[in-house]
């Protein structure tokens, strides 16, 4: 009985111990890991028109998107420099009235419309090449705390915009900006080798860019839909260090 009681002293004084010895991370100079998270597009819309008439009072309403990366890290003391391959994929609406004239037809795309009608639902996949350098505030054991700032170039593969103005919804594609270059600044927050990363991006060009519409049969009609605008992304991610 004696050792039993014993051993159960000793227990809880080892297992701290161990614990430490396991969440313990070596400083190394090559790092590598992997990171999903979720994404808010908020993009800055400057001006949009369809058919020719600008519409007003703009306003936008994101959805949750995704994001998934690979990345290598080279440290040096505190700092570090992240390269990354990134997936990321966005969607939203952008709100919109439109603005009503004595020579409006009645039963045209652009007639009076139910407010809730008056929207357009973009969706945007990209692939990015974002490269960040950060700053640890704090690193102590296991536990850490950096900042980062860096450039981020983005290829636009899929860029489509639809809406439903009339009874038949339109879709509208857009292949004239496919490249998009931004500025990116976070938080990062990590325990052992699991981190969590927090970014906000700012997009620097001005994308204006004139849609064509993909109607049924096939055929493309050009300048129905024009967006002025500047991307910007929000977004939080979970991922783990090897």
């Amino acid at each position: 009985m004696k050792k039993i009681y014993l051993l159960l002293l000793i227990l809880p004084l080892c297992f701290p111990v161990n614990a430490q010895k396991f969440i313990s991370i070596k400083d190394k100079t090559f790092n590598w890991g992997g990171k999903v998270g979720m994404n808010a597009a908020l993009p800055i819309v400057n001006s949009l028109t369809i058919d020719d008439v600008e519409m007003e009072d703009i306003r936008l309403q994101y959805k949750v998107g995704y994001q998934a990366s690979v990345f290598a890290r080279v440290n040096i003391d505190r700092f570090y420099i992240q390269p990354s391959l990134t997936w990321q994929y966005s969607e939203g609406d952008i709100r919109f009235n439109i603005p009503q004239k004595d020579n409006f037809p009645l039963d045209g795309p652009l007639a009076p419309n139910p407010v809730s009608k008056n929207r357009i639902t973009y969706k945007a996949a990209t692939l990015e090449l974002p490269v960040m350098v950060g700053y640890y505030l704090v690193k102590e054991g296991p536990y850490a705390l950096s900042m980062m700032f860096g450039p981020n170039i983005k290829y636009n593969y899929k860029n489509r915009y639809s809406t439903s103005l009339t009874d038949m919804p339109r879709e509208f594609v857009d292949n004239s900006t496919p490249f998009g270059i931004s500025l990116a600044a976070g938080l990062g927050v990590s325990i052992w080798r699991l981190f969590f990363d927090f970014s906000y991006e700012f997009g620097l060009n001005e994308v204006a860019s004139d849609f064509h519409e993909i109607n049924n049969n096939a055929a493309n009609k050009e300048g129905t839909l024009s967006i002025d605008k500047r991307t910007n992304i929000m977004s939080f991610s979970l991922g783990f260090l090897f």
